[in-house]
């Protein structure tokens, strides 16, 4: 029985040796390569992603820029017509050299004449010089804000370029570039395109952190790197035809002379003709890989010493290696990553943590920023009588009609968040506490007119709308919230389809 023993444990060693070899003859090897390319293709996977949503976040940044610059150029034309109109109604004898005062900036293009003779009294830049001022206007939408009117007998014309307001835009990007900094020693440039049938001098380097002395240089399609690629042509090519393109080259390192092939991502901001470009050099995969290997190598030789059942188990702890670092991988490249939308499945409105994101960000900047929003709570009359009379479904549809309306009625700056059940909140960017309460009653007039159709009932609805603005005494954005909805319920209290101010 002993030599049975004896005979069946050497034979078991015998089979699992065998086995262990056949393994590592047959198997080993592929292993080892399969580990290593899925490892390989994880990073790239991952890296094309990070490239891709870190130039997306940046032109997004720069769209958000170029709102935030419209807003505040329509806010100070707004604000000077209204200083004007009080000088020409208190004061006019001084009117023309104030006018004259105010309007001498770069940034203003500026026309004054009078109304009675025609004789044009201002006009640095010789606007009216072969043309009557009734031709005047935003010829080709070239300003981001203008303003044409009477001041009793004068008749003004002024504005604030786009390629002005683009401009401070532009400068914002460049020096946002400049200090960002990314993982994988990695930067954003921006190449802007002035001829797309290429050529020497198609584009200009506008922004480069790598090469700032170059910033300015003319760019050729004819350029190549050090493998004869001719890279600005493929990037041009690409953009050209599908917007964006992933491509390779070699290139300088940032943080050495050392170059190396880069993989890089380039989108086309036709706005600007800017093609908006991050890269990443392919040689800083190699360590993971090599560590791959080792890892791999060391799995085999583990393997080689044990049974063939700890043979298995191995195997799939090398699966949840590469998933692991898989993840672990993805998660580092996230960080790098901004920008979260989040939106109301059931009205199609902004989140409240989206909400709660704008009203802090608005508290941050303080009272005297030109956006600082007028601060609107409302919620539906009677609407849990909807709900409970016609089902929740019917209450959603209410819901998203109702938000539908209420999106038709603001400015594409304003922006609408669900607050919870049927609360919601409103931000009008530079609205002023004059101009609110009309802005709230064309929105009580919208919703109060319009008929819900419930099978064969049909039912009006109405809402009740608290206002408030930010002041000096607030702590945070929610002591505001507070009076918006102290106006809310004395809008509740008065009878409803309404909105009260608190101040």
């Amino acid at each position: 029985m002993e030599n049975k023993y004896r005979i069946f444990s050497v034979l078991i060693i015998t089979i699992t040796c065998v086995a262990a070899g056949l393994f590592y003859f047959t198997l080993a090897g592929k292993v080892g390569t399969i580990y290593v390319d899925n490892t390989e293709k994880s990073i790239n996977e991952i890296k094309q992603t990070f490239l891709k949503h870190t130039v997306d976040n940046q032109i997004l940044r720069i769209r958000e820029r170029r709102e935030e610059e419209v807003s505040r150029m329509s806010a100070l034309v707004h604000e000077t017509e209204r200083k004007l109109h009080f000088i020409a109604e208190n004061d006019p004898g001084q009117f023309v050299p104030i006018f004259e005062k105010t309007f001498d900036d770069e940034k203003w293009t500026a026309v004054l004449w009078d109304g009675g003779s025609g004789e044009v009294l201002y006009d640095p830049r010789g606007i009216l010089d072969e043309r009557p001022a009734s031709s005047l206007g935003d010829e080709g939408g070239k300003y981001a804000a203008h303003s044409m009117m009477d001041f009793g007998r004068y008749g003004a014309f002024f504005g604030i370029s786009k390629e002005y307001s683009d401009g401070l835009v532009k400068k914002a990007t460049a020096r946002e570039i400049h200090k960002s900094t990314f993982p994988f020693d990695s930067y954003i440039w921006i190449n802007e395109v002035v001829n797309y049938e290429g050529g020497s001098d198609y584009a200009i380097r506008r922004i480069h952190p790598n090469l700032k002395d170059t910033e300015g240089m003319l760019l050729s399609t004819e350029m190549t790197d050090i493998e004869g690629n001719h890279p600005y042509l493929e990037e041009l090519e690409g953009v050209k035809k599908y917007g964006e393109i992933f491509f390779t080259y070699f290139f300088k390192k940032k943080s050495s002379d050392t170059i190396s092939r880069k993989l890089t991502y380039a989108r086309l901001y036709k706005d600007f003709n800017w093609i908006v470009a991050l890269g990443i050099h392919m040689d800083d995969m190699q360590p993971y890989i090599d560590k791959a290997k080792a890892e791999s190598h060391a799995l085999i030789i583990r393997l080689i010493t044990l049974f063939i059942a700890v043979l298995v188990l191995l195997l799939m702890l090398t699966y949840v290696l590469i998933v692991v670092s898989e993840k672990w991988f993805h998660k580092r490249s996230m960080t790098a990553l901004e920008e979260k939308v989040n939106r109301d499945p059931v009205s199609d409105a902004l989140s409240r943590r989206a909400g709660e994101d704008a009203l802090r960000n608005a508290f941050s900047r303080g009272l005297d920023d030109p956006a600082n929003p007028a601060i609107v709570t409302f919620d539906i009359d009677d609407f849990k009588r909807i709900n409970d009379t016609y089902g929740h479904d019917a209450g959603d549809r209410v819901l998203k009609r109702i938000t539908t309306l209420i999106h038709n009625h603001i400015r594409s700056t304003d922006h609408l968040f669900r607050w919870g059940g049927d609360e919601f909140l409103l931000l009008f960017r530079g609205l002023k506490p004059e101009n609110i309460m009309r802005v709230c009653q064309n929105l009580l007039d919208a919703v109060s007119g319009d008929v819900h159709s419930f099978g064969s009932r049909h039912e009006t609805l109405s809402l009740s709308i608290g206002i408030t603005y930010f002041r000096q005494s607030d702590t945070d954005y929610s002591d505001a919230l507070k009076r918006a909805d102290i106006a809310l319920y004395r809008s509740k209290a008065n009878g409803k389809n309404q909105a009260n101010i608190e101040l």
